[in-house]
């Protein structure tokens, strides 16, 4: 049942982009693009537990405008990557990597499986609909600022639309480049146990979040490997409740801040998770 699900919800969004106006091979070369980072990231949650995966700016539209120019493209394939901007500005909110925890805590305390994808399905239903109204109603009653993130992929598609901009070569280099060193670092690990270096480090070390959280990553593994060396497997579990508590702290502040702020209807202590 999930396969038949995926390949009909895979051929409906294939389908709508063509009618609306992109060419074939770009619509296969976009969604195939935006798997493999789908899966690339979900990956990087798994194996690395890196909360940082936004790689802003990053997605399918750019790698495509930039590799083939928008002369090759066209005025329609430039204008329906402009509006698959709004999934693929960054991927910090993928729906993919969260998706996996929660089976993955599912399978850790014997939840139904079943009944959880039930659940996810309906969140998904009713946050297009309340994310949809929020959106319109902070845009009326705020106003769309500068920041309105709408307005990068519309002003990018204007720049595309007057004039022909060739194939940006050195960003092209600047890709295989970075793939080629991933590879060698995959391979690296994998044939070598003292190989320190993760591919997956590298693809998140220059993302926006990273600027943020790098100080508090670097402190989360001084600690891990210190209370390792000195005090052992035995000594690192009993740690754990303890760094956890300090994580649902945060958020338990964050959340109750938030909540005053609403209630005053003033802004209050802003808190980057």
């Amino acid at each position: 049942m999930g396969r038949i699900g995926i390949i009909l919800g895979m051929g409906f969004i294939s389908g709508f982009c063509y009618r609306a106006g992109m060419s074939l091979w770009v619509v296969l070369l976009f969604f195939a693009i935006y798997y493999a980072l789908s899966i690339a990231i979900t990956r990087i949650r798994a194996e690395l537990g890196s909360p940082i995966h936004d790689l802003p700016i990053g997605g399918p539209g750019r790698i495509i405008s930039e590799s083939f120019g928008t002369k090759r493209l066209g005025a329609a394939n430039l204008t329906m990557l402009a509006y698959l901007f709004f999934f693929n500005r960054g991927y910090r909110g993928h729906p993919m990597p969260h998706q996996l925890e929660g089976f993955k805590i599912a399978e850790r305390t014997g939840m139904n499986g079943r009944k959880l994808l039930i659940g996810m399905l309906i969140a998904v239903v009713l946050a297009v609909y309340a994310s949809s109204w929020a959106f319109l109603h902070c845009s009326y009653e705020l106003g769309a600022t500068a920041n309105w993130r709408p307005r990068a992929a519309f002003l990018r598609l204007q720049r595309q639309l007057s004039g022909h901009i060739p194939p940006d070569l050195p960003a092209v280099g600047a890709m295989i480049g970075g793939l080629s060193f991933t590879l060698f670092l995959t391979m690296m690990r994998m044939r070598f146990l003292w190989w320190k270096l993760h591919p997956a480090g590298y693809a998140v070390s220059g993302t926006w979040g990273m600027n943020h959280y790098w100080l508090s990553i670097f402190t989360s593994w001084a600690l891990k490997a210190a209370i390792l060396k000195h005090g052992g497997l035995k000594t690192y579990r009993k740690a754990v409740p303890f760094f956890l508590g300090l994580i649902l702290g945060e958020f338990f502040a964050g959340s109750m801040w938030a909540i005053i702020g609403i209630i005053l209807k003033k802004p209050m202590y802003k808190f980057l998770w």
